[in-house]
């Protein structure tokens, strides 16, 4: 969950860049960029996208807030590690706003919203939609620079849908070998609300020892040999010459 603040030269690091100047380019009239993180399916990476991207804004010095938002399935609260009593739905449900319930990460100062569940929750979607989630996302926007929202997979709830009038862009997350096309197909035609707001597709879990045979003749994928030491660090690039 920390590859893009730990690995700072790394391809995965060099892949969220590209997604933060997409955002910056379409949204570059937005003081604050309200960004849903999405998939397809659950276990394409999606939680771990939207926690990267959000340590690597923060890193750089951007006021940057992560909300965790997948109130079914938590996981990224989980993998996170976050101990809280109270997180995204108290504050919403209370009116409290972001700073009741805001835990900040020591190394990069990223600001997180957990997701706290207790029992089953059905109007997960109600919730997203509701004034009080505006009201949230309002008062939020006075404080920082990019909020970075941790939704469900479009397939198996409307969650996303819910919330699509708050956001300013999403990113869709996809599974190497396993995210049907039809399906992001079919998904996006089917809810144009988000599809005119996709800033861009991630392709996570990719092999890179296969991915040149997909590739176009002439296309970066042919070349990955050639430019692949930009994506090591330095410390990694010692280990190496001293082994």
């Amino acid at each position: 969950m920390r590859i893009a603040v730990d690995a700072p030269a790394s391809m995965f690091a060099e892949t969220l860049r590209s997604t933060k100047i997409a955002s910056d380019v379409v949204l570059q009239d937005l003081g604050c960029k309200v960004i849903g993180v999405i998939s397809m399916l659950p276990g394409e990476g999606k939680s771990t996208v939207a926690a990267n991207l959000a340590g690597l804004l923060a890193s750089n010095g951007a006021k940057t807030l992560l909300i965790d938002a997948d109130l079914r399935n938590p996981g990224l609260s989980r993998s996170l590690g976050i101990d809280a009593e109270q997180g995204l739905v108290e504050a919403v449900v209370s009116d409290k706003g972001w700073q009741a319930v805001v835990k900040v990460d020591r190394q990069t100062k990223m600001a997180i919203v957990p997701a706290v569940v207790r029992g089953r929750f059905s109007h997960t979607s109600e919730l997203l939609s509701s004034a009080g989630m505006r009201r949230f996302i309002e008062d939020a926007k006075a404080t920082f620079e990019y909020i970075i929202v941790d939704l469900p997979p479009l397939g198996p709830v409307v969650d996303a849908k819910a919330f699509a009038p708050l956001a300013d862009g999403f990113v869709l997350v996809a599974e190497w070998g396993a995210t049907p096309r039809p399906l992001v197909r079919s998904a996006l035609n089917a809810e144009p609300q988000i599809a005119s707001k996709i800033l861009g597709l991630v392709l996570n879990k990719v092999d890179l020892k296969k991915l040149p045979r997909y590739g176009a003749y002439g296309s970066s994928e042919q070349f990955l040999d050639r430019y692949s030491s930009y994506y090591v660090d330095k410390s990694e690039a010692k280990v190496k010459v001293a082994t």
